[in-house]
């Protein structure tokens, strides 16, 4: 065994060191010569070769749509003038500016001249946005007297050899999608129904000016279904449901995967003939999914350190200095309660890592401690106070590497059985005098949302939540009566500081996300980075949602 791992690890090392060469070889080269006139040249240069291969197959209603298997390498260069007090880096300058970040597709061979071209041209273009944004930033703070942090942490230099990347399990894959999509084709009350599913296993190459050089595995596999039906009314009806994992393998058997869709498809039907709940402000039960989402979406950007990008000042105040957005000493859940993210935690799940983007050793941040945000995660990228990275910086595309959650665990300080939160639930729907009280099981996941909503000066409050797919009203005897056409309002961090009550640890659930950024809820349906959250159930003191419907009627009444 020990000789045949030396083999594989000798073979991959033939097969990487080329590519390694000519990645250092055009790094040192522009460090070395690489300068405009008049313009400070690179002090920091990093290049990640992301290379793997993905299978990708879409069907509805049983029938296949598309099926491709794919070969994937791109490059992208991070290049900073100045130092690491003071860079080129996170600042987002006027419409037009471009910045020290680029990204370039590369060829699949180990060609040295063809990579080290794209390399040229690519840290080339990143270099011209670089000095363009240093000389916006530098113009941006000028009579300002602000102590800012620097722009850049300083990190270990580490060497990871390269391992095999695992190739996606396309036969598996395929005939799964295709199965599942099969499974509900014959519900007459369905409209539609779709499934999407792929398979991705690479390694990212991280190399930069300071001499780290690692290699790390990277890979997830994601299958996404939908089922769309009408109502009555004519009102569009959807349901959805999504599995993640490290591998085809770790999936749920097939017959687990089935059972969920026919569950979903259930639903809708049910749905069809159930009320519009019009209006709703009182306590809210979130179980499963949704209380899983309700944590993942109001707490990510509440233990992310990365302070949000540095702008021109504000004519009114004449500070460019960015707030951010985690404030330490906030308090952001009752007392008791503790939030931990630890990417090595489960090496099972999704999310799992032992260095992030940046090359940095993983982890474990007690972020959330008695209630209070006592900590918070850290990418390279340094705020006040912490100006070491926690080794959770990643990225999507050519954004800058921030921090963002891995394998995240909330943890209440006293769980209740089901049966006693439901009837807590209920007990708090009493003395708001109302006759049930309303439980969310399922929410949409931000990457396959369908809802857009932005802000108008004196327009209504955002939602702050995806919309709810499976909600019903529960009496006090127990009996469940679904609703639909729900959409939260006006949801913020805050309501966290009003759970009444919370069940025991649920179990993890393996997900899609991207670094908080404006972008974050509109990604694609296969758009993302693994995470891990585990989350109880919990009871909302006080929520507000609206209720629409409408539509028009499918089929037109005899005169």
């Amino acid at each position: 065994m020990i000789s045949l791992l030396l083999c594989i690890a000798t073979a991959v090392a033939s097969d990487t060191a080329g590519l390694e060469a000519a990645v250092e070889a055009e790094i040192a080269r522009s460090i070395q010569e690489l300068k405009l006139p008049d313009q400070e040249g690179p002090y920091h240069i990093s290049v990640d070769i992301l290379e793997g291969e993905y299978s990708m197959t879409e069907a509805e209603l049983g029938v296949e749509i598309i099926h491709e298997t794919r070969p994937h390498r791109t490059a992208r260069v991070d290049v900073r003038v100045g130092d690491s007090q003071l860079d080129s880096s996170n600042f987002n300058g006027s419409f037009g500016t471009t910045d020290g970040l680029n990204l370039r597709g590369l060829a699949h061979e180990n060609v040295d001249v063809a990579i080290r071209r794209e390399l040229w041209l690519a840290i080339d273009t990143a270099y011209k946005g670089a000095t363009e944004t240093f000389a916006a930033k530098k113009a941006a703070r000028e009579g300002q007297d602000t102590d800012r942090p620097p722009d850049l942490a300083k990190a270990p230099v580490i060497h990871l050899p390269a391992m095999p990347a695992r190739k996606p399990d396309e036969a598996k894959m395929r005939a799964l999608t295709n199965q599942l999509s099969a499974s509900v084709k014959d519900h007459a009350h369905l409209d539609n129904s779709g499934v999407l599913s792929q398979d991705w296993h690479g390694r990212r190459l991280h190399i930069n000016s300071e001499g780290t050089r690692a290699w790390i595995p990277t890979g997830r596999t994601v299958v996404r279904a939908e089922v769309i039906a009408r109502a009555e009314d004519g009102a569009r009806l959807r349901n959805t449901r999504t599995w993640v994992a490290q591998n085809p393998t770790a999936l749920p058997t097939q017959e687990i995967l089935g059972d969920e869709l026919q569950q979903a498809s259930t639903w809708l039907k049910q749905l069809q003939t159930a009320p519009i709940q019009k209006e709703y402000l009182g306590p809210v039960l979130f179980e499963g999914q949704a209380a899983t989402e309700l944590f993942r979406q109001l707490l990510h950007q509440e233990i992310s350190g990365t302070p949000p990008e540095e702008m021109a000042p504000d004519p009114l105040l004449g500070d460019s200095a960015p707030i951010p957005w985690a404030r330490i000493g906030r308090r952001l859940l009752p007392r008791g309660w503790t939030v931990v993210d630890n990417p090595t935690s489960d090496p099972n799940a999704a999310g799992y890592y032992t260095h992030d983007f940046d090359g940095v050793e993983a982890k474990r941040v007690e972020v959330v401690t008695d209630g209070v945000l006592k900590d918070v995660i850290m990418s390279r990228i340094p705020r006040a106070k912490r100006f070491e990275s926690t080794g959770h910086g990643r990225s999507m595309g050519a954004d800058r590497r921030v921090a963002m959650p891995a394998q995240v665990t909330v943890t209440p300080h006293r769980g209740k059985s089901t049966k006693a939160l439901r009837r807590k639930a209920i007990q708090y729907a009493r003395e708001a005098d109302l006759p049930y009280v309303l439980v969310v099981r399922r929410m949409t996941p931000p990457a396959i949302s369908e809802d857009f909503q932005f802000a108008i000066p004196g327009g209504a409050p955002l939602a702050g939540l995806t919309s709810p797919t499976e909600v019903y009203r529960l009496y006090p005897d127990g009996r469940e009566e679904p609703v639909r056409g729900l959409r939260f309002v006006g949801v913020d961090r805050r309501v966290l500081r009003d759970i009444m009550a919370s069940g025991k640890a649920s179990p993890p659930r393996n997900l899609l996300d991207s670094p908080n950024a404006s972008g974050r809820f509109t990604l694609g349906h296969l758009s993302g980075l693994p995470v891990m959250w585990a989350a109880p159930e919990v009871v909302i003191g006080e929520l507000e949602l609206h209720g629409t419907g409408g539509g028009e009627h499918r089929v037109i009444p005899k005169p």
